[in-house]
């Protein structure tokens, strides 16, 4: 099925926004399916007035537009739905373990990825924190396998590695070299590429182009930065055992004031992009000749001949 019909954001008219990328929504004719999934997701995997609720409640407030319209625009309109569970889920994932210490929220993980395997469909222990998530997992699961896609089985494996190494490593990062395999790992940069590719119904086979890696590492780089330099002034104020952000990793790297960090991290992502530009152009000369995908013109993913 082909996407949900987009428009370009002018993003000229948001002060905040400094990324050279450009913008495309789908959210007038996706909103109705996207708010549908989130509901499904929010209530389904939170408690009322819970703090990770009002979080989430929040995450939509963006006056800007739809995260999930903003972000993928040219997944296909059958699976956009899906798209957004499986984000907004992991969003909830990380609101509620970022509040646990590191060793309970390593037990916590565990115990959620059963809901990933038939062998523990009886299985209703919840743990301390994620009995509404693991239940909620289980049956998009079993809703995810009646599609008879081939590629679900690796998406859903992607999901398992992801929830297992997601916060399994407590380590204070010295340079930013050290934490940026950390940080990818950390905000699921594997699976939402595997999610990005099932959605877009495009063959998992074009991972293992050399350039196309390439591309999808620095673009998580970009991503996983970005969300550092936005959510800094919220995460520097959370009470917890490990701060994961690229602003005290560089304070530390090179000894400077928070303010220096934070202009410094800008000047990087805006290095990172102006690589994944170049990449992008290599891959646009390959991908369509070895994979039968092309990258549409103006923005920086694959789309499907279709």
């Amino acid at each position: 099925m082909a996407p949900f019909p987009s428009q370009l954001v002018n993003t000229a008219n948001i002060s905040s926004y400094f990324s050279s990328f450009p913008v495309r929504s789908c959210e007038l004719d996706a909103l109705p399916t996207i708010q549908q999934a989130l509901n499904d997701t929010i209530y389904g995997c939170t408690a009322p007035g819970s703090k990770e609720r009002k979080k989430a409640e929040y995450r939509h407030t963006n006056p800007a537009g739809n995260l999930f319209g903003l972000s993928f625009a040219l997944c296909e309109a059958d699976r956009l739905g899906y798209v957004g569970k499986l984000i907004e889920f992991l969003c909830i994932v990380d609101d509620v373990m970022e509040d646990l210490p590191f060793g309970e929220a390593c037990i916590e993980h565990a115990i959620l990825r059963q809901a990933l395997y038939e062998s523990y469909d009886d299985d209703q222990y919840g743990g301390r924190a994620v009995g509404k998530m693991k239940s909620y997992l289980r049956e998009l699961r079993m809703e995810l396998a009646s599609l008879n896609d081939p590629c679900t089985p690796l998406l859903l494996k992607t999901l398992d590695t992801s929830l297992r190494d997601r916060d399994s490593d407590d380590a204070e990062f010295q340079t930013l070299a050290e934490y940026i395999p950390y940080r990818k790992t950390n905000f699921d940069y594997d699976f939402v590429c595997q999610l990005v590719r099932w959605a877009m119904n495009i063959s998992p086979k074009v991972q293992e182009n050399l350039i196309v890696r390439s591309y999808e590492h620095t673009v998580g780089v970009i991503v996983g930065l970005t969300n550092d330099y936005f959510s800094w002034e919220m995460e520097r104020q959370q009470p917890t055992d490990r701060i994961r952000n690229a602003v005290p990793v560089l304070m530390k790297e090179h000894s400077i004031s928070e303010v220096q960090a934070k202009s410094m991290l800008k000047e990087i992502i805006i290095g990172e992009e102006s690589k994944a530009r170049e990449l992008k152009s290599e891959v646009m000369n390959q991908t369509e000749e070895i994979f039968g995908v092309q990258l549409v013109p103006d923005t920086t993913v694959c789309k499907r001949n279709i």
